[in-house]
């Protein structure tokens, strides 16, 4: 009897909490590579707090935006939603079950990934996908979509979740690899679930433009360079979308959510206050990625001694940071068309434009846009990817389990690509053979 409850201590009060599990994960990492005493607590504390600091900041993007969307989903009978996987992580992490499944996909599937890349032969398959937030997002996105898909329990789920999940690290980063390599000269590639959007952009700006015409060339006012801050960029986009959703629900409806103040004012601060929360998220992020990259890394190097490492976007933003803010405007435009459109429409979901994809997904797009067609190919790059991704988001969001209708959900181009595509084939064949 003392042993069960000593396992039943372990398994669901350690294992399946994600703090108390990626901190011992990143112990175990230091441990491996005999790092000393106070490396080793460096790096178990700011993983435990960065994933706390991550949730933190959850918090505040939820209790920001739920209100507003909630009342938007009953005033027009819709489904409201905006695509943020850094947003959407936040929700999935108060359910413990998911949590759980999602954190043993993403441990597991790295793993994998690196016995892939050792496996598989040729040069342009040997990249090691340490976007690590990322693989995360993603497995938290496996973990809610594929028991809605399959009718699949927690033991199938991680396993078919590991599988795609290792496949995709594996072998997308060897597209923008391939891509890039005049430009990168080899020493890195993309992992950022942009990776098959990254074909698009670059067949897209080949067919619009000519790629002499290089918009790092173009002379533009030197103000439009603080645009390349995130945090700005999202201190007057966010307020803009609250203010749309507010007028979509009607001032009577968002006077009852702000006590009586100023409708339109207390919008602006619900904005404000959605872009606290990704900064303090970002920071948990960042201090979370810090501590636990170079745990898996040190696996890595001694694993896959001379592979280049899959990277997160911004760091192929140098490559063109001009051809990066056209592509940001193209999908800007597509983000907001698409949002106008699902009103205009009376779609049953509504999807907002997405700070991920227009920002993020924009500048990747406008990079490889840029370098195939210019200037024209990265507007029109970031253009059509921003659409598509947006769009994409009515076939997925309803497959997306326990999350739907919390009004988040997540994005990236490579979302509309290759995941629901994915989704609905796996349902399909479950359909088809009564799983």
């Amino acid at each position: 009897m003392g042993d069960m409850k000593a396992l039943n201590f372990i398994v669901f009060e350690i294992l399946s909490n994600q703090t108390i599990f990626l901190g011992l994960i990143a112990l175990l990492g230091l441990l491996l590579q005999r790092k000393k005493l106070p490396q080793v607590i460096d790096g178990v504390v700011k993983t435990v707090i960065g994933i706390t600091v991550l949730g933190a900041g959850a918090g505040l993007l939820i209790n920001s935006l739920s209100p507003v969307v909630q009342e938007l989903n009953s005033s027009l009978h819709v489904k409201g939603v905006l695509p943020t996987n850094d947003a959407v992580f936040g929700v999935v992490l108060k359910f413990d079950v998911i949590a759980r499944n999602a954190v043993i996909i993403f441990l597991l599937a790295f793993f994998l990934h690196l016995l892939l890349v050792r496996m598989t032969p040729g040069k342009d398959f040997k990249n090691v996908y340490l976007t690590a937030h990322l693989m995360l997002y993603h497995a938290a996105f496996m973990a809610v979509t594929l028991p809605v898909v399959l009718h699949a329990n927690a033991l199938w789920t991680i396993i078919v979740g590991t599988f795609l999940n290792a496949v995709y690290y594996t072998y997308s980063p060897a597209i923008t690899r391939k891509l890039a390599r005049s430009w990168t000269h080899d020493q890195i590639t993309l992992g950022f679930m942009d990776q098959v959007g990254s074909i698009l952009a670059h067949f897209i700006g080949k067919w619009v433009g000519k790629p002499n015409q290089d918009a790092d060339k173009l002379k533009l006012p030197k103000w439009a360079s603080m645009f390349r801050d995130s945090t700005i960029v999202l201190f007057f986009l966010m307020p803009i979308i609250f203010v749309g959703i507010g007028l979509a629900v009607g001032p009577t409806g968002i006077t009852k959510l702000s006590g009586g103040s100023n409708w339109i004012i207390w919008l602006i601060l619900q904005g404000f206050q959605f872009t606290a929360g990704i900064v303090i998220l970002l920071s948990g992020v960042r201090m979370f990625i810090g501590s636990i990259v170079p745990a898996f890394k040190g696996i890595s190097d001694k694993f896959l001694p001379g592979s280049v490492p899959a990277l997160d976007a911004p760091t192929f933003f140098p490559y063109s940071p001009m051809g990066g803010m056209l592509g940001f405007l193209g999908s800007t435009i597509g983000a907001i068309l698409v949002t106008i459109l699902t009103i205009v429409l009376h779609a049953p979901i509504i999807v907002f434009p997405s700070p991920i994809i227009m920002y993020f997904d924009g500048n990747v797009m406008g990079v490889f846009g840029n370098k195939a067609g210019g200037w024209r190919g990265a507007i029109a790059a970031g253009f059509v990817t921003g659409m598509i991704s947006s769009a994409a988001v009515i076939l997925f969001y309803p497959l997306t389990g326990a999350v739907y209708g919390s009004g988040l959900t997540w994005s990236n181009i490579d979302y509309a690509l290759v995941w629901t595509p994915v989704m609905y084939l796996l349902k399909a064949i479950r359909m088809l053979f009564g799983f």
